[in-house]
């Protein structure tokens, strides 16, 4: 059903991966292809209570589907709802596929969100057959190979194309592929196809972000629940965009204390402030400037107790986020590997974040706790990065990156058994919890402490 690997047509970029574990490669690319079936919402309990938001949540799914899926909480992440998947049966979507006559095409990365419960919007609408009509269902499918050009209007074949699901037309071809409107100032938006059901089955609610929850992947979220910031406390969150983690930290610290956050990418910067603002959190302070370059050995004790803006002075943070810029390898469903990707761009990674490492140890206190953190699955930008870490710097030492829900380091990396244990890898064995399977994203969790 799903490709086998999402680096067919790149094998020296799938080499590279695990190449310290090369046994595991033909397992983890295969995983890496499939979309995780645990949908996760952070509940910001600043706006509302976790019982309320469940409560909203299961009329929802009630309301779109006569066997509802379960919505469920993890005791030791007190904020977090995750959505059960709803059970898939080929056969009848093989049924379906004969019954439903056209069909709408999305690439790669819209089919990635559909297989993760969101709707197809009109910008990621590649091809839609003539006379296709509104309420008509249709069968979704995603061009793998990236040839469909966008405004085909006649059924696309290819032996390259992956079945996503079913879904109810909501706007016309004319209206999605027609001229821009002269007066028009942004692109077109809306819901194309309104998504009933998928092969993941993933329930397909769209996103329900508000200032009362959050969409967020589970494991991001334990990164912060392992940082543990307090009221009180001065936190530096140094990639911080899209702010995501941060608005997070803030709330576990009940919206008391310092939080710096920086990102190089000026107008990420700028939406990061607009949804701090839409929050009404105050302990937040975000700045565009590049944390590779935080650290500023000539300030002084005076100058680094009244904070200010970056670079900062050693010893400044009692804690410190490093979820740091990575290949990104571990969003599943990865359909169709990125197109830039190359092995001197795998090879760029572990050298940026080598450099924020840097920056980040003496700025941290002593006895204070640094997280690092990552969306990706490769050994050199995960165990290997900690074992560089650990040789790099005497003064820090690895700690169990508490509280547990995915599985040990990696073996063959630098790192001992009892170091392997110490940090989360999210990856395809996947991690049992109260009788349930954690399918999430591919992730990666280190804590130290500054001896």
């Amino acid at each position: 059903m799903f490709p086998k690997s999402p680096f067919l047509r790149n094998p020296l970029v799938e080499s590279q991966i695990l190449r310290r574990n090369p046994n595991q490669i033909d397992e983890v690319m295969g995983w890496l292809c499939r979309p995780p079936t645990v949908t996760s919402y952070r509940i910001n309990t600043l706006q509302t209570t976790v019982s309320a938001f469940k409560q909203k949540l299961q009329q929802i799914l009630h309301e779109r589907y006569t066997q509802t899926p379960m919505v469920y909480e993890i005791p030791f992440i007190p904020e977090v709802l995750c959505i059960s998947p709803l059970p898939v049966n080929i056969p009848d979507f093989k049924q379906k596929q004969t019954e439903i006559q056209r069909e709408v095409i999305v690439d790669s990365s819209c089919g990635a969100a559909l297989l993760r419960g969101a709707h197809l919007y009109a910008p990621g609408v590649l091809a839609m057959e003539a006379g296709t009509k509104i309420d008509e269902k249709v069968l979704v499918y995603a061009d793998l190979a990236g040839k469909c050009k966008q405004g085909t209007n006649t059924r696309y074949e290819s032996l390259h194309k992956l079945y996503l699901g079913i879904g109810i037309v909501r706007m016309q071809r004319h209206q999605i592929f027609g001229p821009p409107a002269s007066n028009a100032l942004e692109p077109l938006k809306g819901t194309a196809v309104e998504m009933i059901e998928t092969i993941s089955g993933v329930p397909a609610i769209g996103d329900l972000s508000c200032k009362e929850a959050l969409l967020q992947n589970l494991p991001s979220i334990l990164c912060v629940r392992v940082l543990q910031p307090r009221p009180g406390e001065r936190v530096l969150d140094m990639c911080a965009a899209p702010g995501n983690k941060t608005t997070h930290i803030a709330e576990l610290m009940g919206d008391v204390g310092e939080i710096i956050a920086i990102d190089k990418v000026a107008k990420k910067i700028r939406a990061m402030q607009e949804k701090i603002e839409n929050q009404g959190l105050h302990s937040i302070k975000a700045y565009h400037f590049d944390a590779s370059k935080a650290f500023d050995e000539t300030k002084d004790m005076e100058e680094t107790e009244k904070l200010g803006k970056p670079p900062f002075g050693a010893c400044t943070f009692d804690k410190i986020l490093l979820d740091a810029p990575c290949s990104a390898l571990g969003n599943r469903p990865l359909l169709a590997g990125p197109r830039n990707m190359c092995s001197q761009m795998l090879d760029s990674y572990p050298k940026v974040q080598r450099k924020l490492f840097s920056a980040a140890v003496p700025l941290l206190k002593r006895d204070g706790v640094l997280v690092y953190s990552t969306c990706t699955v490769t050994e050199q930008e995960n165990e290997c990065m900690v074992a560089w870490v650990l040789g790099k710097f005497p003064q820090i030492q690895l700690t169990s990156a508490t509280p547990r829900v995915g599985g040990c380091g990696l073996e063959h990396t630098g790192l001992n058994e009892l170091e392997r244990g110490y940090v989360q890898r999210f990856g395809h064995d996947m991690t049992e919890f109260a009788g349930r399977y954690i399918d999430t994203v591919g992730f990666f969790i280190a804590k130290f402490t500054k001896i």
